[in-house]
């Protein structure tokens, strides 16, 4: 019998096993080994498709998966906790820090994570993922950066680019708005409040435009960039007047949610939302995505890179499903009659 190699590289899975190529290849393999020639080895590897798995992967070391929220509120929880679940069975450290809403903060963060060199950083929200795409620049020091809950990564900057993919949670605009009408029949005038800073809204909006117009709808905008002021923008909206008001996955929105929505109610307007994690505060209907299968798609895409799979080879995911939420209290106090068929195809109905 022939002498075993005990280079841990001898024991490499080549994609073509069983073809000629394989004597050359080994015959290559043992020249460079002697020679101790790495570089030229790596080339080798590399020109024959073999996936080197991340450092440690097989070692058993516990690699870092850092997570970078912009701000808090319910819809990003439940995608942190999704991804959280996704990862529970891997031997990693898993830290999570929140911006609180910051564009700074999200980049000094960012700053911190990258210098304790994480395996994957996931960014949660447009910002936070933005805040780390100078990372995946760096050469054989690039980052690998997972985007979630990122409703338009192409306007972003967030698309076709080396060592970055993710998961986006936007849904179409036309089945939500076509919704709204169905509860409100004589729907007119539709409000909707959005910070400009961020990039997602701002895409939003203006897809949002073309699409009431369309449908014969006067969109009714207002720009908050900060979650304090919320409440007053919802006053000044109403009195424009609106017969109803959209929040769809502007974070600065989000994190005033409660109070947008108690502030409505006093006003009676009815409030609709892109997020099914929102109905349970009193907002009237969502045609939206899971916000935790979002985390469970993005953590699988966290989980496949840390087996070693490149992310050009990973391309990016949109959410899976989406699912009609209604919050029949809301509707009885706004005096909103919800159809019985409308009732029968929602996946979840609050009382």
């Amino acid at each position: 019998m022939g002498r075993k190699s005990s280079h841990p590289l001898s024991k490499l899975r080549f994609p073509f096993i069983g073809s000629p190529e394989v004597a050359i290849l080994e015959i290559l393999m043992e020249t460079i080994m002697k020679r101790r020639c790495a570089f030229l080895l790596l080339c080798l590897l590399g020109a024959f498709g073999v996936a080197l798995p991340l450092r440690g992967a097989s070692e058993g070391v516990r690699r870092k998966v850092f997570i970078i929220k912009i701000i808090d509120h319910s819809a990003l929880d439940e995608t942190v906790r999704g991804i959280r679940d996704a990862l529970a069975e891997r031997n990693v450290e898993i830290r999570e820090e929140s911006a609180k809403g910051s564009t700074a903060a999200s980049t000094q963060i960012a700053q911190k994570f990258i210098a304790q060199k994480p395996a994957v950083v996931v960014g949660v929200g447009t910002v936070a993922a933005q805040s780390c795409i100078n990372y995946t620049r760096l050469g054989q020091n690039a980052i690998r950066l997972v985007y979630s809950s990122v409703t338009d990564p192409k306007s972003a900057g967030l698309a076709d680019k080396i060592n970055i993919t993710g998961v986006s949670n936007f849904v179409p605009l036309e089945p939500q708005l076509q919704l709204f009408r169905r509860i409100q029949p004589g729907l007119k005038r539709l409000g909707i409040l959005y910070n400009p800073e961020e990039s997602n809204s701002k895409a939003i909006v203006d897809k949002l435009r073309l699409a009431c117009e369309k449908m014969g709808l006067r969109l009714v905008e207002r720009r908050v960039t900060q979650p304090e002021a919320m409440v007053s923008a919802v006053e000044q909206v109403a009195k424009s007047p609106v017969d109803a008001l959209f929040i769809s996955n502007d974070n600065t929105a989000l994190a005033a949610l409660e109070n947008i929505i108690s502030e409505a109610n006093k006003l009676q307007v009815p409030v609709y939302v892109s997020d099914t994690d929102a109905i349970p505060l009193g907002a009237l209907a969502a045609l939206g995505p899971d916000q935790y299968q979002v985390g469970l798609q993005t953590g699988e895409l966290v989980s496949r890179i840390l087996d070693g799979e490149s992310t050009k080879n990973l391309p990016p995911e949109q959410v899976r499903t989406t699912k009609l939420f209604l919050n029949a209290a809301a509707a009885k106090r706004l005096d909103i009659a919800l159809s019985k068929e409308l009732l029968a195809e929602a996946k979840e109905v609050f009382q």
